[in-house]
Order: structure tokens, then C-alpha cells, then sequence
């Protein structure tokens, strides 16, 4: 493992979490889990990974330290359990491998205020908020912090390549755009399916059929 550590640090420029300025960090994953990083010159190392998706940064735990994978230019793709991430610009996109074709995940979590937790449990607010589960990894991002309670969305855009060039939505208007001609096909399946632009699983569904039309 020492030897693990020794070798990413020289191969990726590291900064400390302490030493960066960002929002609170809201992860994919439950834990920091063994990874893999593949470098463009073919060199593999191992190391404890997980994506921060409010501050879209790449993050490596070394002992009781967080730090963030910078030179991204030098990364060719990291492997987090049945998870995929490829640098792109600054950030890492995650690719799913879809039937039809890839779609390339761009996360961005927030934090929603809730309200307070009533006597019951209950949280208590004047106005009513929506907001959904953030993950389709099947995983509750819904936590309590007492007395405040906060639930965590997204505000992801979905890309796919054409011709090596990114394209991406974020909502029903602007995937339609992407595949002119087959909108009311596109519509009419989002009824039948009752798809939720904000529910990644069905999102990744939608982009499947989209593709395959």
C-alpha cells in the first residue's frame, strides 16, 4: 500500500481538502472504496476514491487524509467498484454502458433544506418542496442532521459524443432537441414511462430508448 500511495503521488499532482476552497462534500458512493486509476501511459495504481458531486472533484484517501486528483490531462479513466469516470475539462464525467450506446453522467449535488424535525419526526416547513432521490444506485441520500433536516438532489447534465463532440441536456426541452424528427416518439414515451428528469435511473432509461430510435 505504501508503495501504492508513493506511486499516484508522483504520477498525479495532489492537493489537500483542507488547502482548497468548496462546498460541503456530498459523495456518490457511501465510503471511500478500492479503486483503480489508469493513466494514459498505461500505468495502473490502486487507492481509496470516491467522486464529490457538489464540488465535482475526483477525491484519494490516504490514511485520515482527503485529497483531490489534479492534472486530470495525465488520467485516462478511474474505476470505482462498477463505476467508470473519464477526465473531461477540469471535472470527471461518469460513463454508463448502455445497450444502445454511452452516456456520460456530469454530476451535481446539492443540499435542499427540508425544515426542522418536529416532535414526530416529521419536518416542519410553510411551504412544500419536491425533490427526489438523487442516485440510481438504489442508495437513500436522505439523511437527518437534528434538528435541521436536509435532503440531497441534483442538478446533473447528461452528455453523449457525436463525431467526438460533447452534446448535453439537463431537462425534457433540451433532450429533444438532441434527436429532431423523434420528438413525439420521445414524448410519448416519457408519458407511458412517467419519467422524472430529476430520477438518474430513468433518466438512463430514456437516454437508452432515445439512442436506439
Amino acid at each position: 500500500m505504501k508503495y501504492q500511495i508513493t506511486f499516484i503521488i508522483f504520477l498525479i499532482s495532489l492537493i489537500t481538502e483542507t488547502g482548497y476552497a468548496q462546498r460541503k462534500s456530498i459523495y456518490l458512493l457511501d465510503d471511500f472504496t478500492q479503486g483503480v486509476v489508469l493513466m494514459k501511459n498505461g500505468a495502473k495504481t490502486n487507492a481509496l476514491l470516491n467522486y464529490d458531486g457538489s464540488n465535482r472533484k475526483m477525491k484519494f484517501k490516504q490514511q485520515d487524509e482527503i485529497m483531490i486528483l489534479t492534472n486530470t490531462q495525465a488520467i485516462d479513466t478511474v474505476f470505482i467498484a462498477s463505476h467508470k469516470f473519464i477526465p473531461y475539462s477540469r471535472n470527471f464525467l461518469e460513463v454508463v454502458e448502455m445497450p444502445n450506446g454511452n452516456l456520460y453522467i456530469n454530476w451535481s449535488l446539492r443540499e435542499l433544506y427540508k425544515g426542522r424535525q418536529g416532535a414526530y419526526g416529521y419536518a416542519n416547513q410553510s411551504t412544500t418542496t419536491t425533490s427526489i432521490n438523487t442516485s440510481f444506485y438504489n442508495k437513500g441520500y436522505y439523511k437527518v442532521e437534528n434538528p435541521d433536516i436536509m435532503e440531497e438532489i441534483n442538478d446533473n447534465d447528461y452528455w453523449f459524443f457525436r463525431t467526438d463532440k460533447p452534446v448535453k441536456f439537463r431537462n425534457e426541452k433540451s433532450l429533444l432537441k438532441l434527436f429532431p424528427g423523434k420528438e413525439e416518439l420521445i414524448r410519448i414515451y416519457i408519458k407511458e414511462h412517467n419519467i422524472n428528469m430529476k430520477n438518474p435511473e430513468q433518466v438512463i432509461e430514456l437516454s437508452n430508448y432515445c439512442m436506439g430510435l
